[in-house]
């Protein structure tokens, strides 16, 4: 016999009802977070690159003295560019800084390096030229390189013999290779160098009495007349220095006398006359005779290291007859002989010893 216990259907059914709403409350919340996520990354390209090998450039040129001493007119470096960034570069040049008045008379230009890239090197026709002042484009086979890639050129500059504008100039630009990324993104790199128009200095020794030609007195002052005298010692030559600067391309020169003079005095044969003498003077220029007076050329003649020096005008030579100081030079007409025991031979030969700079 069963007995009912009061409001027992009651209490069931509560918490049957309670359990129920908690089940769907559950499968719900469940359904809600029930959500997948998903992730991207972005990884910019760079933009950067090196060059090396641009103070390579660095030199000093001398005109030099034909038989005498070598010309040394241009400079060549081998220089790599390297994209070390993440994007294709396109590559240019640009110059900042120097001296214009130099910059400009030097060209430069630039090729794709092959098996050499040094003084004996040919330009090829695949070369840019412009200069220091406003550098060439580079050319077409090595203006651009992959990410990691590197490109070998050559760079050669030259400057003027005739040192015209160039003469006495010293200008040290600074050279960039610029890497671009369209017209707006770039990655440079530069280096500067120093590049001077420098001069040939020498001692011209009288052979047959291995003494010097000199300024009379010390004086580098016009109207001073050159004089035999024994040699200095290399180191203070001041008034026994000479530097050849030759007239446009005519093969003759205007002989300036000190280390560091650029524009006078030079020597001056005071006529053209036999016997006449030669005289330190300002400058000439133009077709005037006192300009042919002030002009001279160097020719080998006889032994191997004798020379004449031999004026424009007259035609006649340097001449010195004696082995006494003091004497001083004149210009006369040119001997013939190459015997060196000869009378004029041994007046009118002469040696050239360069001086350090």
């Amino acid at each position: 016999m069963s007995r009912r216990i009061p409001g027992l259907r009651a209490s069931v059914a509560v918490g049957v009802a309670v359990a129920l709403v908690g089940i769907g409350s559950g499968a719900s919340l469940a359904a809600w977070t029930g959500a997948t996520t998903k992730g991207a990354s972005i990884t910019a390209a760079t933009a950067s690159t090196s060059a090396t090998g641009i103070p390579g450039l660095a030199a000093t040129y001398r005109p030099g003295l034909p038989g005498v001493s070598a010309a040394v007119l241009a400079d060549t470096a081998p220089v790599s560019v390297s994209n070390t960034g993440s994007a294709p570069l396109s590559y240019s040049l640009t110059a900042t800084g120097g001296t214009p008045a130099l910059g400009s008379q030097i060209t430069l230009q630039v090729w794709k390096a092959g098996a050499t890239c040094d003084a004996s090197t040919v330009v090829p026709a695949t070369a840019t030229t412009g200069t220091l002042a406003v550098p060439p484009a580079l050319p077409a086979d090595a203006n651009s390189a992959a990410p990691g890639a590197a490109l070998s050129l050559c760079f050669r500059t030259r400057v003027a013999g005739n040192y015209a504008a160039a003469g006495g100039l010293s200008t040290t630009p600074t050279i960039a290779v610029v890497g671009a990324v369209g017209a707006n993104w770039t990655a440079s790199a530069s280096a500067s160098f120093t590049q001077t128009a420098g001069y040939n200095w020498y001692q011209i020794q009288h052979d047959f009495s291995a003494k010097c030609v000199d300024a009379s007195g010390g004086s580098i002052a016009a109207g001073t007349n050159l004089i035999l005298f024994p040699c200095k010692p290399l180191a203070v030559t001041t008034n026994q220095s000479y530097r050849f600067a030759q007239v446009g391309t005519t093969g003759f020169y205007r002989i300036y006398i000190g280390t560091g003079t650029a524009a006078g005095p030079v020597w001056e044969a005071f006529s053209a006359l036999a016997g006449s003498a030669v005289q330190l003077n300002t400058v000439e220029t133009g077709a005037t005779t006192k300009s042919n007076n002030q002009q001279w050329s160097v020719v080998q003649h006889g032994d191997a290291g004798d020379f004449r020096i031999v004026n424009k005008n007259s035609s006649l030579c340097l001449t010195m007859p004696s082995s006494t100081d003091t004497t001083g030079f004149t210009v006369t007409a040119c001997g013939t002989s190459l015997l060196t025991t000869n009378t004029t031979y041994r007046a009118q030969h002469f040696g050239f010893v360069e001086i350090p700079s």
